[in-house]
């Protein structure tokens, strides 16, 4: 009895491991929204491109930094679900981003972020 229910709990464990949510948000050329996938766990479980160039320098173009995370996002893993845009996933990955930096930096960065409509 119980490894009939030990064997589907260490499925649905490794299978959660492997699954990450990246939320891009809508704008005026896209249509935005969350993304449940599987892919390698070297990325937070939940991630936007906002959350994925808050750590590059402050002289680095962001624009660059922003499609690069959409394309690798999109590129690494295998797209479970395809869901309308989630609010709270895109606050979790930036408050994820912001653990251990300094405010002042992530703010002023999130600023230039914030200029081309991401």
């Amino acid at each position: 009895m119980r490894a009939t229910l030990i064997l589907p709990g260490l499925v649905l464990l490794t299978f959660g491991l492997f699954l990450r949510s990246y939320t891009l948000a809508p704008a005026p050329d896209r249509r935005g929204g969350t993304t449940l996938q599987l892919t390698w766990p070297n990325r937070p479980v939940f991630g936007s491109p906002r959350a994925d160039c808050l750590g590059t320098p402050a002289d680095e173009p962001v624009v660059p930094c922003l499609i690069a995370s959409v394309n690798r996002a999109r590129g690494e893993g295998i797209a479970l679900i395809q869901l309308p845009f989630c609010a709270t996933c895109y606050a979790l990955s930036e408050r994820i981003a912001r653990l251990g930096r300094d405010e002042a930096a992530v703010q002023a960065r999130l600023t230039q972020i914030a200029r081309f409509g991401w």
